[in-house]
């Protein structure tokens, strides 16, 4: 599974959540969630979108998606 949306799923948040609280793409969403997407090629304006609707900041969003990719 694609590391952000297991953190999505951790976070219990929606790529609809984040569409309707920030305004991102819904496509955006869903191409930075698919399977062969990895880590390293989500875009600054997705992990910022992520961490807008978390009340996070980038880095703490970049912070724990780390995490979560190095114990998978």
């Amino acid at each position: 599974m694609n590391p952000l949306q297991k953190y999505l799923d951790a976070n219990q948040v929606t790529r609809y959540q984040i569409y309707k609280a920030t305004g991102l793409a819904q496509t955006t969403l869903a191409n930075a969630v698919k399977p062969e997407k990895p880590l390293a090629g989500q875009t600054v304006k997705v992990i910022k979108a992520v961490a807008d609707t978390l009340g996070k900041t980038p880095g703490q969003v970049l912070d724990d998606l780390l995490a979560l990719d190095a114990n998978s």
